[in-house]
């Protein structure tokens, strides 16, 4: 469904009941208790990216960050799939950019004041108009699940030192120094020391009583604990102030104050952005990946799917309008949609309510804001940390492998030890390894079998399949699977070597590698094919390859490989390739005069009787037909049975619009069309003449004729059309069990 579509359903539909009177004041109130829950985090997570030295901007620049999270809501809360979804910015864009403007800070201590703020909200501006671009992207080009391809515990490392990032970050926002051995100091600890114990509460007080009430019904309790305590040891509002115990006061919005006015951009140290900007490349990775996580989990509370294309397409376009205001980046909350879901049933007016209110924040209600305890702010940052470590860490422990557990808290600890951007790299390394270790573990074989035990749609004669079963051992079919690369191509060579390998060599002469189930092969793989062909060549054993198309057709004809008349060999499909092979094998095992099987031979080895089944035959019309010629057209009336003394005809099926699907071959000895003629049927399938030969044709008024003169030789006929038939059953049989294996 599109967007415009969507809108004036909604419209039409949904907002009439939306605007009941019982319906609205429900939505109201939840609408409300968002925007509380909404002010504390964005305050929590802009804090992050203003702390230590630039703890002192955090109020200049609440004002355009609150506000646009209040678009990127109002617009979620509009446009997407899920009429309840809540979006909000997020903690993993603000640790990482915090992160970064922390580094850049200190490595750069001679960048001036007036340049270092208007920087710093250029990078934050730049970070999420790019990842609003990525969500558009892959949104208008339906790529949203190619970020799910990083494996979980991978991100599970991401998360986890996200949980550290955060804890740190709380922390550094209750203490206005940098981290060192004056947070020991009895002033330092007072500011954090109390915030850390209040997060830890949280943690165990949400974790326990998980209700939508329980997190801002704590945070009241923490604010007014934080005033009563304050109060009592006589602390004004001025020394809270001074303190840096609070906020302090927001100075209200106007448009030239906005990073992308003339005026601000022209403060801009452009150089040091420039140098920076390659660190804030995990963040649209980052958010992609967790967008859509996200989205997952929001479509497990409600039970319904949701259009991950769309979410992506609708949160881009809120995210460039929130950073050409300065916000961060910001997509779908779990938490608050969860709680618009079991409060109002998922409704659009608790967003779009809880936006208004935000927007108006920023113009009529910012003087309240500047009155949050900073140690509110850094107890919410130690609680989201906290229960990232113990999800990630603590539980990871149980819940997954230990070789998952390890990646987890090898990423973990490169974040603590070595940033956030080395864990970033150190995690894809991972990733990659993970792939190659865990790729090379799949067998690329699907089955392997001596020749005999898959037989090609060739029906022979009874002399032919004996001498097949007799000589099995002179063909190994290995049908591949999957993507070949450099870690399994190996494998297939050390498999063709051990199933020769496991007979006398001078038995085996064709190995068949059918390629019809592989869907990529890269050049490590194509140079195993060159050592097996190689190999194939001094053994004299002929390397049959079947199945390739397309692109690996391709890569083969360009790494070399030419056809060759006793080393190799290409068909089209497997049943071609079987067929040549078993021809090959028939011809090296016999004669030429004992390789050909006629009727009267064969239908004497089948019966025993000589003298009867050639009264058979004179019954029966004789014709040579030639090559091409038609025996039975498809949908034809069944009037005639048809036995081969010589020569070679082909069953095949014939779509409207398709190419014919080769059924059955068959050769002297064989017949054809006895399906129709028993059950009356019209014909279903086209049987076409292959090589020229002598066929004979009975029919259905001759077997009237023969049942009433002459019963014996009637009952001889069914019985030879039950034994033939018998054996095209095994036949087929043998390729069912083997595909069952």
């Amino acid at each position: 469904m599109t967007v415009i579509p969507a809108l004036r359903k909604y419209f039409t539909s949904s907002m009439p009941g939306e605007l009941r009177l019982a319906t609205l004041a429900n939505s109201l109130f939840s609408g409300l208790l968002i925007y509380i829950l909404e002010v504390v985090f964005v305050i929590s997570f802009a804090a992050l990216v203003f702390s230590g030295q630039l703890a002192g901007q955090l109020p200049q620049a609440l004002g355009f960050i609150i506000l646009g999270n209040a678009l990127l809501m109002g617009l979620m809360a509009l446009l997407s799939s899920y009429p309840g979804t809540i979006g909000h910015v997020q903690e993993m864009p603000g640790v990482v950019v915090g992160v970064v403007a922390t580094e850049m800070v200190a490595a750069l201590p001679g960048i001036t004041t007036g340049q270092l703020f208007p920087t710093v909200v250029i990078m934050l501006t730049v970070t999420t108009i790019i990842t609003g671009l990525v969500f558009l992207a892959l949104g208008i080009f339906k790529l949203g699940g190619l970020a799910r391809f990083l494996p979980y515990p991978v991100m599970g490392g991401f998360l986890a030192g996200t949980g550290w990032l955060l804890v740190l970050g709380g922390l550094g926002i209750m203490v206005p120094k940098s981290l060192g051995p004056e947070w020991l100091e009895v002033d330092s600890l007072s500011h954090w020391l109390p915030g850390l114990v209040f997060g830890l509460i949280l943690f165990a007080v949400v974790s326990r009583f998980n209700r939508s009430i329980t997190l801002p019904m704590m945070l009241v309790l923490g604010t007014v604990l934080f005033y009563v305590v304050t109060a009592s040891l006589n602390v004004s509002q001025d020394q809270l102030k001074v303190g840096g115990w609070l906020v302090g006061s927001i100075p209200n919005v106007s448009m030239s104050s906005f990073p992308l006015s003339p005026g601000f951009l022209s403060q801009v140290n452009w150089e040091v952005l420039w140098n920076y900007l390659p660190e804030l490349a995990p963040v649209p990775l980052i958010c992609v990946i967790s967008l859509l996580l996200n989205c997952g989990g929001i479509e497990l509370v409600i039970k319904k799917d949701i259009d991950l294309n769309r979410e992506l397409v609708t949160t881009g376009a809120g995210n460039l309008l929130a950073g050409a205001l300065g916000g961060l980046a910001g997509f779908h909350a779990i938490s608050l949609s969860t709680l618009n879901h079991k409060m109002s049933g998922g409704k659009r007016l608790v967003g779009l309510f809880a936006a208004l209110l935000m927007a108006l924040t920023v113009f009529v209600g910012t003087s309240v804001l500047g009155y949050i305890p900073r140690l509110v702010l850094g107890a919410v940052l130690v609680y989201l940390g906290v229960a990232l470590l113990v999800e990630w860490v603590y539980q990871a422990w149980f819940k997954f492998p230990k070789i998952d557990f390890v990646i987890i808290l090898s990423i973990l600890v490169m974040i603590v030890l070595s940033g956030f951007l080395n864990g970033i790299i150190l995690g894809l390394i991972l990733a990659v390894i993970m792939f190659v270790v865990s790729y090379s573990r799949l067998n690329n074989v699907k089955f392997s079998l001596a020749g005999g035990k898959y037989p090609s749609r060739v029906t022979r004669g009874w002399r032919q399949q004996q001498l097949l079963e007799t000589h099995n051992d002179r063909l190994f079919l290995l049908k591949l699977q999957g993507f070949i690369f450099f870690g399994t191509a190996s494998n297939i060579f050390k498999r063709v070597r051990e199933l020769v390998g496991s007979e006398p060599a001078s038995q085996t002469r064709y190995v068949l590698l059918d390629f019809s189930l592989v869907n990529g092969l890269d050049s490590t793989g194509l140079q195993s094919f060159s050592r097996i062909l190689q190999w194939g060549q001094k053994q004299k054993i002929v390397l049959v390859l079947t199945g390739l198309q397309g692109r690996i057709r391709g890569q083969f004809e360009h790494g070399g490989f030419e056809e060759q008349l006793n080393s190799l060999r290409f068909f089209d499909d497997l049943d071609h390739g079987l067929e040549w092979c078993e021809n090959q094998i028939i011809a090296g095992a016999t004669s030429r005069e004992t390789a050909q099987t006629g009727l009267l031979t064969e239908l004497k080895a089948i019966t025993g009787e000589g003298s009867s089944v050639e009264k058979l035959l004179s019954y029966m019309s004789c014709r040579e037909y030639g090559a091409e010629e038609y025996l039975i057209r498809q949908d034809d009336q069944p009037d005639m049975i048809y036995f081969i003394e010589s020569g070679e005809v082909t069953a095949q099926w014939e779509g409207t619009g398709q190419a014919p699907v080769r059924l059955e071959t068959m050769g002297g000895g064989r017949l054809v069309g006895e399906l129709g003629f028993y059950l009356g049927i019209q014909r279903t399938a086209t049987v076409i003449v292959n090589k020229p030969g002598i066929i004979y044709s009975f029919s259905r008024s001759a077997l009237d004729e023969l049942e009433r003169s002459e019963p014996e030789i009637a009952n001889l006929f069914h019985r030879i059309v039950v034994q033939l038939l018998g054996e095209r059953v095994v036949h087929l049989l043998k390729v069912v069990e083997t595909l069952e294996r």
